[in-house]
């Protein structure tokens, strides 16, 4: 399935489909590169990925 919307920031093509938290005040989706700048402002910090597949 191909999405045909873009980014209300960025205004690029979305892949993957991101919503924005309601703190943040935008209204339309976000793009995988937007909605990750936006988290990181939110939570300012080093972040360590957890659970990414790998179950040995």
């Amino acid at each position: 399935m191909v999405l045909k919307e873009n980014c209300t920031i960025c205004k690029g093509h979305i892949e993957k489909k991101y919503m924005p938290m309601k703190e943040w005040k935008i209204n339309g989706p976000l793009c995988t590169k937007c909605y990750s700048k936006k988290i990181s402002e939110h939570y300012p910090g080093e972040h360590v990925r957890v659970n990414l597949g790998d179950s040995d």
